[in-house]
C-alpha cells in the first residue's frame, strides 16, 4: 500500500523498456484527413489518430507497469506500440491518470460505453474491485446516465453528464483520503457513487488534480462560482487556510478577477482569466518548493496570489497589460509548469519553472529548478499548437515549415515515455518520429479512395489530457 497520508508521496519506479526506432524520421504536407490527439500520464503517453473515414489507431509507449496501456501485459514500451481496442466500440476520447487509462466512447448501438486499464488499487477504474487490469475491461456505467465527460485524477475519477431527466449528474470512484471525491467523508470507493453538487450550482468543468478536486460553474443568480474539496496542507484549495475539505466548499476569488480556467497539479493550483480592465491574469496557490508556481520564491501559499511573468507595463488609457507576452494556456506536470502564448509580434512563446531534473523544461540542462518564468526556445521551423506535460516529461504537438504534424519531447525517458525507442533523457527538444505511423496511414486512406471512398480533407488536430482536461497531467 501506498502510504498516501504523508506530507509529500514518494514516487518510485524501477526502469525499464523494450524495442528499438532507429528510423530517421520522414516528414510530408501530404498527409490530410487525419486527425491526431496526444495524452501523457505519469510516464505512459498514447498517440489517437483518426481519419474521416472513421477509422480509429491508438499508439503507445512508455511506462507499462500497472498494464496502463491495455497492451495485455506490464512491460515498459520505448517504441510506438498499437494499441488493440474492444470490438464494436467507438472511440471518442482517451484520457489518462496518474498509472490508469480510460476510454470513452459508443457501443454499436450507440449508447455510452467506458473501458479502463492500469492501477486500480483503490477503485479508480470504477469496476467494484481493487484488481488491477493491463487488458481494457468494460467499465459500468450508472443507470439512466449519459457520459458527457471522464475527469481522471491522481487515483480517483470523476464522470461529468446528466440524468435520465436532463439533469446535471457527477459521480465518483477511487481514492478518498482527503475527501477529494466530495462525499463528506475519507472512505475510497471502488464504483461510481453519486457526488452531490451544492445547492442551486450548475457545474460547467470538474478539474481533479492530484488528490483535491474543483467544480467550476454558475450559480442561481448566473454569477461565476468555484467549488474545491480534497487535500490542502499546502494550500492548494485557494480558501485562506491548510485545512482538508471533505465536501465542496466555496472557493473565494481575487477582486476584479473573472475566471476562465482552473488548472489544478498535485499539491498546488492555478487561475487563468481576465483582470477588471480585460488584461490576462494568472494566479496561483500551494506548494511552492519546487518553484513551480514561478513567484520567484520557494514559500506556500493558501491565498491567490497573482503571478507575473514580466513586470507589467501602463498602456493607453491607463490599463495595464503584460509586457511582451500573452498567455494562452497553462499546463502543469508533476512538478513544473509551462505557459504557452505569444509574443509581441504574434510568435509563439513557452515559458517555464519549476523542476527540472530531467531536463523536462526544454532548457538545454538539467539544472534542478527554476523559481522564475524562464523562456523556452521552440524548435526552429515549429509552430506549437498543445503543450502536453507528464510528471517529468513535456511534449509539444504543432506543425512543420510544411504544415506537416510534429511532436517534440524533453524529460524523463527511463521508460521510454519519449517514444524516441530508447531509454535516454532529454534536456532538449527533441523530434519524436510518428511521421511513419502517419504516412501508413495515409496510404490506408489512399488505398480507401481509390476504392471509391470520399473523404474530406481535415487541417484540424484534437487535444485531450488526464489531469487538467485538462491542462496538467501527473
Amino acid at each position: 500500500m501506498h502510504k498516501l497520508d504523508k506530507k509529500r508521496k514518494q514516487r518510485l519506479g524501477e526502469p525499464s523498456g523494450i524495442g528499438l526506432f532507429a528510423k530517421k524520421p520522414r516528414t510530408s504536407s501530404e498527409l490530410k484527413g487525419l486527425e491526431m490527439s496526444v495524452v501523457s500520464g505519469d510516464s505512459h503517453i498514447f498517440l489517437y489518430i483518426k481519419d474521416k473515414d472513421g477509422e480509429d489507431k491508438l499508439y503507445a509507449c512508455g511506462g507499462n507497469y500497472c498494464g496502463q496501456l491495455g497492451l495485455g501485459h506490464t512491460n515498459n514500451i520505448s517504441r510506438w506500440t498499437k494499441v488493440p481496442f474492444p470490438k464494436d466500440f467507438i472511440l471518442e476520447k482517451v484520457v489518462v491518470g496518474y498509472r490508469h487509462s480510460i476510454l470513452k466512447g459508443k457501443g454499436k448501438d450507440g449508447e455510452d460505453k467506458l473501458y479502463a486499464c492500469g492501477d486500480n488499487e483503490y477503485g479508480q477504474l470504477g469496476l467494484g474491485d481493487g484488481k488491477t487490469r493491463s487488458k481494457w475491461t468494460e467499465v459500468p456505467v450508472p443507470q439512466g446516465f449519459s457520459v458527457e465527460k471522464v475527469i481522471p485524477g491522481l487515483y480517483h475519477s470523476f464522470l461529468k453528464g446528466k440524468g435520465k431527466d436532463g439533469e446535471d449528474k457527477l459521480y465518483a470512484t477511487g481514492y478518498n483520503m482527503y475527501g477529494q471525491l466530495g462525499l463528506g467523508d475519507n472512505e475510497h470507493r471502488n464504483q461510481w457513487i453519486e457526488v452531490p453538487v451544492p445547492q442551486g450550482f450548475s457545474v460547467q468543468k470538474v478539474i481533479a488534480g492530484g488528490f483535491h478536486t474543483f467544480l467550476k460553474g454558475k450559480g442561481a443568480n448566473g454569477k461565476d462560482k468555484l467549488y474545491a474539496c480534497g487535500w490542502n496542507i499546502f494550500g492548494q484549495l485557494g480558501v485562506g487556510n491548510f485545512n482538508d475539505r471533505k465536501k465542496f466548499t466555496e472557493v473565494r476569488v481575487p477582486q476584479g478577477f473573472s475566471v476562465e480556467k482552473v488548472i489544478a497539479g498535485g499539491e498546488h493550483s492555478i487561475l487563468k482569466g481576465k483582470g477588471k480592465d480585460g488584461e490576462d491574469k494568472l494566479y496561483a496557490c500551494g506548494s511552492n518548493n519546487n518553484g513551480v508556481l514561478g513567484l520567484g520564491k520557494r514559500s506556500d501559499t493558501s491565498k491567490w496570489t497573482e503571478v507575473r511573468v514580466f513586470k507589467r507595463k501602463r498602456c493607453e488609457g491607463g490599463k495595464y497589460a503584460p509586457q511582451g507576452f500573452s498567455v494562452e494556456k497553462v499546463v502543469f506536470g508533476g512538478n513544473h509548469s509551462i505557459l504557452k502564448g505569444k509574443g509581441v509580434n504574434g510568435e509563439d512563446k513557452l515559458y517555464a519553472s519549476g523542476w527540472n531534473n530531467y531536463g523536462q523544461l526544454g532548457l538545454g540542462d538539467d539544472k534542478n529548478t527554476r523559481r522564475k518564468w524562464t523562456e523556452v526556445p521552440v524548435p526552429q521551423g515549429f509552430s506549437v499548437e498543445k503543450v502536453i506535460a507528464g510528471r517529468e516529461h513535456s511534449i509539444l504537438k504543432g506543425k512543420g515549415k510544411d504544415g506537416e504534424d510534429k511532436v517534440y519531447a524533453c524529460g524523463a525517458n527511463y521508460r521510454g515515455q519519449l517514444g524516441l525507442g530508447d531509454e535516454q533523457s532529454r534536456d532538449k527538444w527533441t523530434e519524436v518520429p510518428i511521421a511513419d505511423l502517419l504516412k501508413t496511414l495515409q496510404e490506408d486512406v489512399n488505398d480507401r479512395k481509390k476504392d471509391g471512398d470520399v473523404l474530406e480533407d481535415s487541417g484540424s488536430s484534437s487535444f485531450s489530457m488526464g489531469l487538467n482536461p485538462r491542462d496538467c497531467i501527473f
